[in-house]
């Protein structure tokens, strides 16, 4: 019998993000986001690996956003997985409450 591991569920949205790490940063087009990390594409290629603060803006102008700690999980082609790196349970409750704003729950 195969053990599934739990995904938390994903909503397609169509928002602004920045990844800051070091002294680049990188926009980009997040296409799909979950309480655990998102999928998107960014202007330039963005390596495996890398860990910065990601802010996902959720206006279009790019002035209200939110900003959260972030690792690069995996890049191929033009997509590119982001693993949110939550410091504690408040922000992980603090995120939650940013992503119904996003996607609704």
């Amino acid at each position: 019998m195969r053990d599934f591991l739990y995904r938390s569920p994903r909503f397609k949205i169509d928002c602004r993000m920045d990844l800051i790490f070091g002294d680049v940063a990188v926009p980009g087009i997040c296409l799909d986001v979950s309480e655990s990390g998102l999928r998107g594409t960014f202007a330039s290629p963005v390596p495996a690996g890398i860990e910065g603060l990601l802010t996902l803006y959720f206006d279009h102008a790019g002035e209200e956003g939110y900003q959260i700690h972030a690792r690069v999980y995996a890049a191929r082609n033009e997509e590119t997985r982001i693993r949110f790196r939550y410091r504690s349970v408040q922000e992980r409750l603090g995120f939650r409450e940013f992503l119904k704003q996003l996607a609704p729950l």
